[in-house]
């Protein structure tokens, strides 16, 4: 797919830019949260997507979980590896390709690509992945109403985004899951982050 042919382009260019630098001081609050999340319902096993470097998933095989990460970049899957962490490169489009299920998915601003068409899609495939009563943290940066390529992007080739106004995104979330908790984070002045966690709906 012609977009997602250029977010893998853009990402393999600053894919080690990316590594440099250290996650943002909110982001690492947002995964030790959803880690408490996971051990207090002695969660296991996790499937990263969007893992970038891997340093999320790094986190979280360090805290005695089995992690497999995956991303659509092969620079990033090169790099979640050297850390000693499973991965492999894999699309979203293509999540049926794995397998195994997961007791929980974490998606740190990787959902942020998928257009809105194909949300729900993606959803189900993410869905097929869990566990029964499995959870997934979604981390989304949003509020707002776009889909298209982002002009004020510097990264080269610039990205394609869709960002969706909270209340329609958990609309469609509540569709494939249901809702357990959303956060709405202002990490940056005039930026909103959505920090949601949903759980697979109970197999019939």
């Amino acid at each position: 797919m012609q977009f997602t042919d250029g977010l893998v382009k853009s990402y393999e260019k600053y894919a080690h830019e990316r590594a440099s630098h250290s996650p943002d001081a909110f982001k690492v609050r947002e995964r030790s949260e959803f880690l408490k999340f996971l051990q207090d319902e002695g969660r296991e096993t996790l499937l990263e997507i969007g893992c970038g470097p891997g340093g999320d998933a790094l986190f979280f095989q360090n805290q005695g979980l089995r992690v497999l990460a995956v991303d659509n970049a092969p620079t990033m899957v090169k790099l979640t590896t050297e850390k000693g962490v499973p991965a492999r490169v894999l699309d979203c489009y293509n999540l049926d390709e794995i397998h195994e299920r997961f007791d929980a998915v974490y998606t740190m601003n990787c959902l942020l690509h998928i257009p809105k068409r194909d949300f729900d899609q993606v959803l189900d495939l993410i869905s097929g992945r869990l566990n029964e009563n499995g959870i997934m943290y979604i981390g989304i940066w949003g509020d707002q109403n776009f889909e298209g390529i982002w002009e004020k992007d510097r990264y080269e080739p610039k990205r394609f985004f869709s960002f969706w106004k909270t209340e329609a995104l958990l609309e469609v979330l509540q569709r494939s899951f249901k809702l357990e908790y959303y956060r709405r984070l202002e990490p940056h002045e005039g930026r909103i982050f959505n920090s949601i966690v949903v759980r697979k709906h109970m197999e019939v």
